[in-house]
């Protein structure tokens, strides 16, 4: 699956990328941020691979202007569920502070709720400390709904109707 919009390319995760993603995954400056911060052997990518691989998850390479730069997805995004977790992370820097990973999120954030159809909300967990993460989610118009036990990352929230009215204008800018 290959989807076009504002200027990105979001190939499906293929098992032809798993080596690229775990390189990027296991540098230190993307591995810190991240829940699972252990590094991540071939065998450990295969295997995270063959539980994704499935119609609940969507994992996507990122690419602009014909290099990947990152990935983004939406996962456990079954119908009987309601809620679908997203995540991202773009590995390549010189587009850290950039519109391109706010236009990758609208795009997800409109597949979750209109094309996969996933249900009424999406849900994100960010690091306490990772302030440039916990911003960018609260520009899209999450919300911190709780904390962890170990009070180290905060439950996000953002419901379908609160990312449509919120993220109106962010989508007509990006056309």
């Amino acid at each position: 699956m290959i989807v076009e919009q504002y200027g990105l390319i979001y190939s499906r995760v293929t098992e032809q990328d798993l080596e690229t993603l775990r390189y990027w995954r296991n540098q230190s400056f993307i591995r810190n941020t991240m829940q699972f911060k252990d590094y991540i052997t071939p065998l450990m990518q295969k295997k995270w691979f063959q539980h994704i691989n499935n119609k609940y998850n969507y994992y996507f390479i990122i690419q602009h202007n014909h290099k990947k730069i990152g990935l983004i997805n939406c996962k456990d995004a079954s119908a009987n569920s309601k809620v679908a977790e997203g995540g991202i992370f773009i590995w390549d820097t010189a587009y850290w502070g950039t519109s391109i990973p706010v236009y990758a999120s609208l795009t997800m954030l409109q597949a979750v709720f209109d094309v996969f159809q996933s249900g009424e909300a999406s849900v994100a967990t960010v690091a306490c400390d990772n302030k440039v993460a916990l911003d960018f989610n609260l520009k899209l118009g999450y919300e911190i709904k709780s904390t962890t036990p170990d009070g180290k990352y905060y439950k996000l929230f953002l419901t379908r109707e609160k990312f449509f009215k919120h993220c109106h204008k962010l989508m007509r800018a990006a056309t």
